[in-house]
């Protein structure tokens, strides 16, 4: 068990860590908000102008265009279902159902700051 003066030092030590955390993400915040638009603008130049690749100091900046799958929620899967059973659409919601009622669950624990306003 810890003394008294080492919880409040903890203590403070972890408000000291949170607080600043909280600064910098606005900081980072404002950095990836800025990054976006930049990244916007030069996508626009790259493609209108069939660049693939800047070369620049230390490396390369290049155009990449990715497809991706999007994350399986319930919607999406009792529609892909009911187009699977289409003509048994009370299967596809029970298949559904029983899919989501089983995944698995993780319990995360945390310790939060909640600030005065």
């Amino acid at each position: 068990m810890e003394t008294k003066e080492e919880l409040v030092a903890n203590i403070k030590e972890w408000i000291k860590n949170d607080t600043e955390i909280s600064t910098l993400q606005k900081e980072l915040k404002a950095r990836r908000n800025n990054k976006k638009i930049l990244t916007e603008a030069l996508m626009s130049t790259m493609k209108s102008n069939n660049i693939d690749c800047f070369d620049i100091n230390g490396g390369c900046i290049i155009y990449k265009k990715t497809t991706t799958k999007k994350p399986l929620n319930a919607k999406a899967l009792i529609l892909a279902l009911q187009n699977y059973y289409k003509s048994n659409p009370s299967q596809a919601e029970s298949v559904t159902k029983f899919i989501m009622d089983n995944r698995e669950e993780q319990v995360k624990e945390s310790v939060v700051r909640k600030l005065d306003k």
